[in-house]
């Protein structure tokens, strides 16, 4: 609300610099077309001089949005404006009424200290009228000089609040883009929880009910296999080999809804068993170290640190001809990290951007977290995964 006012203050002096030279122009042409003792000729031409110093107003003004700040054709239009004044002033006594205009857009037009300067300036055309007489001159210098300072100060003032409500604006404009960038990372994150934990519960509640029923129904046919006469065991046989085949295809859709090696095994188990199994695979040397104590944590931040080890490995794999992996995964107070060396060939970082190392920034960058890789040509990688501590809901 506070800012809406200012802004709307800050139209209305707008307005007012661009209008009140006019007012200030047009009641000096009205006291000189009516109150100077020369003939008509010569009050039009003044007139007319007048209308040209307005057309030269008006032209600024269409052209300050497109010059903008520019010191130069301030500068030109602020001379211009003099020159036109102190030829009406020569025409016509009645045009110092405009010379208080001039020090209103000097300040307006004219940046800093240059803006006193042209303040000295505009009073040109009022020295001029007063012809060489030294006592008017003093008496003409005593009463602008407070004027001046009364002026500049108001429109020093004005500049420098105009100047804090601006940057002011552009703060609340980045926080709130800052805030909505924030609030659809969060309803993202909120709605692959909700994925995640919906999925959790269907496989729970298709293990507790379809699952253990056709294993029941399973064991039932086995144990009445013998107890029937032998024309109904074929029956029993097809019907016994449904039910295997049905619960083959129950858990193996439990599978898919689970999130693979971690729904039974804590994560430096199933990083463990990620690195056994691409050591066999891959014929190198690895070891894998886990420091700190091992928390329960949230089971995005475990997926999150369990593919970007096996991503790690597997570029190892493919690319750095290496003899030896060290995977450390650390537990630290309010983060985990996950480090994965080798003393490959090593490559450069810049250019290094395939699918799957963005795919792993994406997923570690969606929790908050950063992926530090160090490495060279020649001197092997090393890459950092810092992803902070969720902990589970109880």
């Amino acid at each position: 609300m506070d800012d809406q006012l200012g802004l709307r203050r800050e139209q209305r002096w707008d307005l007012v610099w661009v209008l009140a030279p006019y007012g200030l122009l047009v009641l000096a042409a009205v006291a000189s077309a009516v109150f100077d003792h020369v003939g008509w000729e010569h009050r039009l031409v003044t007139l007319g001089i007048a209308a040209v110093l307005g057309g030269w107003h008006g032209l600024f003004i269409a052209a300050h949005s497109r010059l903008g700040e520019r010191r130069s054709a301030m500068a030109v239009y602020f001379v211009g404006l003099l020159a036109l004044t102190t030829v009406l002033v020569l025409r016509s006594d009645a045009f110092q009424l405009f010379v208080p205009g001039c020090y209103l857009l000097a300040f307006v037009t004219l940046p800093g200290w240059a803006a006193y300067v042209g303040v000295v300036a505009a009073n040109v055309p009022w020295l001029v009228a007063q012809g060489s007489d030294p006592r008017a001159t003093l008496f003409s210098l005593a009463m602008v000089t407070p004027l001046v300072a009364l002026t500049g100060g108001m429109i020093r003032a004005m500049e420098r609040e105009t100047i804090r409500r601006r940057e002011t604006n552009r703060e609340l404009v980045a926080m709130a883009e800052e805030n909505a960038r924030l609030h659809a990372l969060l309803v993202r994150q909120a709605r692959e929880t909700g994925i995640a934990e919906e999925r959790a519960r269907l496989a729970r509640e298709i293990h507790d009910t379809v699952a253990q029923g056709l294993t029941g129904i399973v064991t039932q046919l086995e144990a009445v296999d013998d107890l029937v006469p032998l024309p109904v065991r074929g029956r029993l046989a097809v019907a016994r080999d449904l039910a295997r085949s049905s619960l083959t295809e129950v858990r193996r859709s439990i599978e898919a809804l689970r999130p693979g090696p971690l729904q039974d095994a804590r994560l430096s188990d199933a990083v463990r068993d990620t690195v056994g199994t691409w050591q066999e695979q891959y014929d190198i040397a690895a070891a894998f170290t886990v420091t700190g104590t091992p928390l329960p944590v949230h089971s995005e931040v475990e997926v999150t640190l369990l593919r970007a080890a096996q991503e790690a490995l597997s570029n190892v794999g493919r690319h750095a001809d290496a003899t030896r992996v060290d995977v450390t995964l650390s537990y630290m107070e309010d983060v985990i990290i996950l480090d994965v060396r080798d003393d490959g060939t090593g490559f450069d970082v810049a250019a290094a951007g395939g699918f799957g190392l963005t795919a792993l920034r994406q997923r570690v960058r969606a929790l908050s977290g950063s992926v530090d890789i160090e490495s060279a040509p020649g001197v092997g990688a090393a890459v950092s995964i810092t992803v902070p501590v969720i902990g589970v809901e109880q």
